[in-house]
């Protein structure tokens, strides 16, 4: 548990907050004390000096109540910037199966769950002084009676025996109450996301904002009611079974147990003072029951953090071993989550990729051409079969394995640093040469390796995304639909210069395409329908033509 590891880390400045609490709760009860002498014996002869004494303990209470609460604010900032980076740490490290299937609940964790996590940690130490403090006035009223503190500690009980009945029914709202938050996300996604389409279409707007978003939106409100009503109950119940109480002291003290009006007035007074550190204990239900609600959400959603210490000397870095000749999938089948009757979406599939090969797949659309790419790439995991490499299963670091991969997906997205394989910054001159090989060079500029702008037509967009991964430099490169959006020039410059430019290199090329008269100009071209292979073409006449167009992109080579 991170909150654990937390504590240990900062152990110093949690026993320094504890111990300054402690101080507080000491210098708090001496303050009582003093007042309780003056109301029952009135002021002394030395006026002045029982002034002064009231004075000093007012400034201890301050004094080590404003440096506990300095040190419970850097405590605060310190879990929240390590569970962010924590958190962050995490969402990279996810598999991407797991993130395509609950995106929009495992991002809105990196925004609503931390902050509701922090106050765990922020509650403990002021949960500690209030538990003190209220130790210490109990000793300070049994000192004064013993009968009256008997009827005091019956109804506190009380009030404790109810507020936990009421905290197990409410951690069921608490959970229900963040799954319907989780929703309203997703659907206020919907809004950044499809902004266009809902300009365009004001009955689906309509339909986002009346059928999803206000729903959505009223079960939050419920549950919310419910979840503040309960711990509001809560707050007002302690509250009056306290005053009670006090009244109920009052009674038996004079109709009763007949004690003197100086004795039942100190013990009222103690026993109101007694009320702020009980009512800060059951208000801190408020947010124990959040954080906790957050921390299953965590566990639920895949982002736990009880490994840390393995994420963290994960090491990613490097290149893959390219010391293979074949990557292979042997009755390899997936099915996507949510899919109806757990249809199969690929398979079974047989297919073997050879380095330095150009290879095309071919399809209609939904016959499985992306999803094959994604199990090549280890990206998905088969549900039956495997994939192997050199007729190994790859059983062990998929990381190594992906390292051998570059390329642009069909929902690529562009980032603005242009990185190496190592992750280093690549040097704006071999980016403003790539930029100008991609007739990029007018519209982009580039800056201490960070592109000026992403803002471009699509076609443009995936001309980024290619540079990138010339930047990458990998021994796979993989291309989803990538000359769909470009001009007829380019696209043919696309498969009749770059991709043969590559082969050329020694790199291993697949490309998904519907381009049929550029079929000619690969080495194999698979065919996929319905998530089966239906025919796998070894090109006789690939070598000649590529040979022919090498002499074509020397003058115009990308590198």
């Amino acid at each position: 548990m991170i909150l654990k590891r937390f504590i240990v880390q900062h152990r110093a400045l949690v026993l320094g907050a504890v111990v300054l609490s402690a101080a507080s709760a000491a210098c708090t009860m001496a303050l009582l004390s003093h007042i309780n002498e003056l109301a029952a014996h009135g002021l002394p002869d030395a006026r002045a000096a029982a002034l002064w004494v009231g004075a000093g303990w007012l400034l201890a209470v301050l004094g080590t109540g404003a440096a506990s609460q300095f040190i419970l604010a850097r405590l605060g900032g310190d879990l929240v910037a390590q569970l962010r980076l924590v958190l962050s740490r995490r969402f990279i490290d996810l598999e991407y199966e797991k993130l395509a299937n609950e995106k929009h609940a495992i991002f809105g964790s990196l925004i609503e769950d931390v902050a509701s996590i922090a106050p765990l940690v922020l509650v403990a130490p002021l949960l500690a002084y209030n538990l003190l403090l209220v130790v210490l006035y109990a000793s300070y009223l049994a000192s004064v009676s013993l009968p009256l503190l008997c009827i005091l500690v019956l109804f506190l009980g009380t009030t404790v025996a109810a507020s936990l009945t009421l905290e197990r029914f409410l951690r069921r709202r608490f959970d229900a109450l963040r799954e319907a938050n989780e929703k309203v996300f997703e659907y206020f996604r919907y809004l950044s996301e499809g902004k266009k389409e809902l300009a365009l279409n004001a009955a689906r707007a309509r339909h986002v904002a009346d059928q999803l978003i206000r729903p959505a939106i009223g079960r939050s409100r419920r549950l919310m009611i419910q979840v503040h009503t309960g711990l509001g109950f809560n707050e007002a119940w302690s509250s009056a079974v306290i005053y009670a109480s006090v009244f109920v002291i009052v009674y038996v003290g004079y109709a009763t147990l007949a004690l003197p009006q100086a004795t039942i007035m100190r013990f009222v007074i103690g026993a109101l003072f007694l009320s702020g550190p009980v009512a800060f204990i059951v208000s801190a239900a408020r947010q124990v029951g959040v954080g906790t609600a957050s921390l299953r959400h965590l566990q639920r959603v895949g982002l736990d953090m009880g490994d840390e210490a393995e994420v963290a000397g994960r090491d990613d870095e490097g290149e893959g071993d390219d010391a293979w000749h074949t990557i292979s999938l042997r009755g390899a089948t997936y099915a996507y989550a949510g899919d109806e009757d757990g249809r199969i979406a690929l398979g079974p599939v047989d297919v073997d990729i050879r380095r330095s090969e150009l290879l095309f797949i071919v399809g209609g659309n939904g016959s499985g051409k992306s999803t094959l790419l994604l199990l090549l790439a280890s990206l998905l995991t088969p549900r039956t079969g495997e994939l192997l490499i050199d007729g190994v299963p790859l059983d062990g670091d998929k990381q190594r394995h992906r390292r051998r991969f570059t390329g642009v997906f069909g929902d690529f997205f562009l980032f603005p640093h242009v990185l190496d394989a190592a992750g280093r910054p690549v040097s704006d001159e071999r980016i403003r040469n790539l930029l100008a090989s991609l007739g990029l060079g007018s519209q982009v500029t580039v800056e201490q390796g960070e592109l000026s702008k992403l803002t471009l037509s699509t076609g443009q967009r995936k001309r980024l995304a290619l540079l990138q991964c010339y930047a990458e430099d990998r021994d796979i490169f993989f291309f989803d639909e990538w000359a769909a959006d470009q001009d007829a020039h380019f696209r043919d410059y696309f498969y009749r210069t770059l991709l043969p430019d590559l082969k050329a290199r020694g790199k291993t090329v697949v490309a998904i395409t519907h381009d049929d008269r550029y079929f000619g100009l690969a080495d194999r071209v698979l065919k996929l329908e319905a998530g089966r292979i239906v025919s796998d073409t070894r090109q006789s006449v690939a070598g000649a033509v590529h040979g022919s167009l090498a002499k074509e992109s020397a003058s115009t080579q990308v590198d």
